[in-house]
């Protein structure tokens, strides 16, 4: 019986060249990681479900259970890599320092329906801030956000900015029963999505907020606050929440955080205050980001967070402060190709021909001396004997460099050192031949 090798919906395969390129990502921002003082982490794909779900019977996340027959510990793949930490920083809270500054990238699963760019398995590529409670650190956080997409190659981003504290206040000030809050926030969240004709219904249907005239018109006024001068725009909602001691504590923060942003030279351009960001995480209790791509706005946000100071108290008795965003690599890639920014993932690697027996182990000697350089290199291992048939091969690979010795290269101890992005070539003695293939490199 032949098994059709086709994937399981909402999942993909990256093959070598958009492995390369991914890979190459994950580099750069690992590299912004380090360079904010984040330290890496590790934990299983794998957790308790009651962990994930935090007890709540209620819980929205569609997981992906796991088990064996008969087993009696309930398991689930880890949906994020924000519960995972909070689980690990409530149980080493005794030997851990903090602030605690984590970096991890992992691969994490949620049994939604795919869309463009939202895959069933994806990675994440976290950072956060554990046990600093001022504003200061959600300014850390902008500043990463604006260092990795900036390392990515990304000059045309927005990372949208506002303080759950602030939204917090809409009750008060749109006359609103407090307990309906979730389901206005996450009416809200969708307003660069579906608009406000779309946004209005939701919150007057009786399965969402069910609100009256009077508080859609307050909200519909809130979220029309101009925005170009920040400062301004906070004294506003100042004033406009008047009555709310939460909203005014967030008003504050954020004006906190734009002055910590210009000090650290974050320019104004890359981000804005968006008081329709809430995130639909109930988790939120401060700052909240989201970074979009005004090119690839279908896309959604590619890089997101904010602070979430109750959810570490879940697992012991202490509250812990903490603060963190979320890279989505995978919806980053798909970004980089829709803008022709992810490259042709050509190959770092040198290709050493083995095309004549005799120089076989010559080609072997130089192959190990062109790696103990740092430089990548392979040699044909394939069942083409012809030189036409191996440079062919190279090409497909995307090598940028083909090394050739036959019988009379041998007799003459040279090497012909073909450029392939150039297509130049050049006899090299073969002793220098690294050295050589290594200017090529940088040139």
């Amino acid at each position: 019986m032949k098994i059709e090798p086709k994937l399981a919906t909402g999942f993909r395969d990256y093959l070598p060249d958009e492995a390369r390129t991914r890979e190459n990502m994950l580099g750069k921002i690992k590299e912004q990681f380090a360079l904010a003082g984040f330290a890496p982490l590790e934990t299983p794909g794998l957790e308790k479900e009651e962990v994930l779900t935090g007890g709540d019977p209620n819980f929205k996340k569609q997981l992906f259970r796991a088990g064996l027959p008969g087993m009696a510990e309930k398991l689930a793949l880890r949906f994020d890599l924000t519960v995972p930490l909070a689980r690990v920083v409530a149980a080493y809270a005794s030997e851990m320092q903090k602030p605690f500054k984590r970096y991890q990238i992992g691969q994490v699963w949620r049994g939604e329906r795919p869309q463009a760019g939202r895959f069933r398995e994806f990675m994440q590529c976290d950072a956060d801030i554990v046990g600093a409670p001022g504003v200061l650190a959600d300014a850390e956080i902008v500043n990463l956000i604006y260092r990795v997409m900036q390392a990515l190659g990304f000059r045309n981003f927005l990372i949208r900015l506002n303080d759950r504290k602030l939204l917090n206040g809409l009750a008060v000030y749109a006359g609103f029963p407090v307990k309906k809050m979730p389901q206005v926030l996450r009416a809200i969240d969708k307003l660069d999505k579906l608009g406000w004709g779309e946004v209005k219904k939701e919150l007057a249907d009786k399965s969402g907020a069910a609100l009256g005239q009077a508080s859609l018109e307050a909200i519909k006024r809130f979220l029309e606050i101009e925005k170009d001068n920040k400062a301004a725009t906070l004294a506003e909602l100042k004033k406009l929440f008047a009555g709310s001691d939460e909203a005014q504590k967030g008003a504050d923060e954020l004006l906190e955080i734009m002055k910590a942003l210009k000090a650290l030279g974050v320019p104004d351009k890359f981000w804005t205050l968006d008081l329709s960001v809430a995130r639909g995480l109930d988790y939120y209790t401060g700052a909240v980001f989201e970074t979009v791509l005004p090119e690839a706005l279908s896309l959604g946000s590619v890089m997101s967070g904010g602070r979430y100071d109750g959810l570490i108290g879940r697992f012991g008795s202490v509250s812990i402060p903490a603060t963190g965003v979320s890279v989505g690599l995978d919806r980053l890639f798909a970004a980089m190709k829709s803008l022709n920014m992810a490259g042709d993932g050509a190959s770092a690697g040198v290709m050493v021909l083995n095309f004549d027996e005799t120089a076989t182990e010559t080609c072997l000697t130089l192959l190990s001396d062109i790696r103990d350089t740092g430089v990548p290199a392979e040699i044909y291992l394939g069942a083409e004997k012809t030189l036409k048939g191996q440079l062919a091969y190279a090409l497909k690979r995307n090598c940028p460099i083909a090394v050739i010795i036959g019988g009379e290269e041998m007799k003459k101890k040279m090497a012909q050192v073909k450029d392939l992005r150039r297509r130049d070539q050049k006899a090299v003695p073969i002793a220098e031949v690294p050295a050589y293939i290594q200017v090529l490199l940088q040139q």
